[in-house]
């Protein structure tokens, strides 16, 4: 029998349970003790299985140069008196406003709340959270830390699912574009095509030929109606315009005026209240403002058309009105009013491809507001929509 001591081979050690990268903190304060009772206090901190890392700066000078070399930092402990009674809350202004760094956590923490009335210091200056140094032990010191941890980390996880979710509607987009140009264009050609085979053999062929012919040819351009719309409306309500301040009542001046001939062929009148000035694309609210005028115009009844443009304001918006005295639209084409490529279920509406009102919801929709209709067969239409009120 063989009694030889037999060793258990070493295990491997075990994996560092904190190895993620840790969270930088940036304390800012010219009191060195604070800086130590600070690392002491959070000396065991952990959240999201990553440690802290401390930078200090005992200036608001030294903190902008520490901040602008290290662009990872997540948090700052904050001092307001240091070099000057104010150096904390000009670093801050630093922060949020020249680096346009909104989120960076600031935690103020302050031995003379006097100097920095609180109210006012969240307000003007975007601090997160305002502590006096007498009331932060370590306790709240820690819940202070994890939730301004945690609200950042939202913040950049919301903020790389926009930038991922902005890079795909791009890509579509492109892809969207560059199809419906595309097939445009082949179905122009088409067109015209079919449109010359079918004059050139106008009395050549017989009538049934001549009938199938026919229905090619409308197909065809049927076919190339709605890419032409499709195209119209990838075009329309762009995520990324710029928004500026628009005064709708030159939108609706210029709309009156690209529609004159028509206004004036109907003997139409427009009545319109005073309109606001509202933030968004100068384009694309005129696109929703004249596919609303046109189709008033076009869905006219027997009577000369009357259309009203009213805007009211209604708490944190503005509410518009398109109304008009025309056909009017059934309760079975509410339903499907901004559907695209929609037929009106009444034979006595002229054919519509639905493809202005998709667009007008669209755009209202990119502007942050609703779209709805309303109206009674016979009695005219009501078009409703808001819009934010300026910021």
């Amino acid at each position: 029998m063989n009694d030889a001591l037999k060793l258990r081979p070493e295990s491997d050690p075990p994996k560092d349970v904190f190895e993620e990268t840790p969270w930088q903190v940036l304390v800012v304060d010219d009191d060195e003790e604070v800086h130590r009772i600070t690392e002491l206090a959070l000396s065991d901190f952990v959240y999201a299985n990553r440690r802290l890392e401390f930078i200090n700066a005992y200036s608001g000078a030294e903190a902008r140069k520490k901040l602008q070399e290290n662009p990872g930092i997540a948090l700052i402990l904050l001092d307001v008196v240091m070099e000057s009674d104010d150096a904390g809350l000009r670093f801050a202004q630093f922060v949020r406003q020249e680096m346009a760094n909104s989120f960076i956590r600031i935690i103020l923490r302050t031995g003379q709340p006097g100097m920095a009335p609180e109210r006012h210091v969240l307000t003007v200056y975007d601090i997160n959270d305002y502590r006096a140094k007498t009331e932060l032990t370590q306790d709240r010191l820690y819940t202070v830390v994890y939730t301004a941890l945690s609200s950042y980390r939202d913040m950049m996880a919301l903020a790389r699912s926009r930038q991922q979710l902005v890079g795909v509607v791009e890509e579509l987009e492109t892809l969207s574009e560059v199809t419906s140009r595309t097939f445009r264009q082949a179905l122009k050609t088409l067109v015209t095509d079919t449109q010359n085979i079918y004059y050139e053999l106008e009395g050549q062929v017989s009538p049934t030929h001549h009938h199938e012919l026919q229905e090619i040819l409308e197909l065809s351009r049927e076919l190339f109606r709605k890419v032409d719309d499709l195209a119209r409306y990838t075009s329309s309500g762009r995520y990324n315009e710029l928004r500026v301040p628009v005064d709708l009542m030159t939108v609706v001046d210029d709309v009156r005026l690209d529609l004159r001939e028509s206004i004036e062929e109907m003997n139409a009148e427009i009545f319109c209240d005073e309109l606001p000035v509202v933030m968004g694309s100068r384009r694309q609210l005129y696109q929703v403002f004249y596919n609303l005028v046109s189709n008033s115009l076009r869905f006219r009844g027997d009577q000369a058309p009357r259309i009203s443009i009213q805007a009211q304001k209604d708490m944190d918006l503005w509410r518009f009105k398109v109304s008009d005295n025309g056909i009017g639209i059934s309760e079975q084409d509410k339903q499907n009013a901004f559907s695209l490529f929609r037929r009106d279920s009444s034979t006595d509406v002229p054919s519509s491809s639905g493809i202005g009102l998709n667009i007008c919801r669209k755009i209202v929709r990119w502007h942050g507001g609703t779209i709805d209709i309303q109206g009674v067969a016979g009695e005219g239409t009501c078009i409703e929509f808001t819009l934010p009120l300026i910021s």
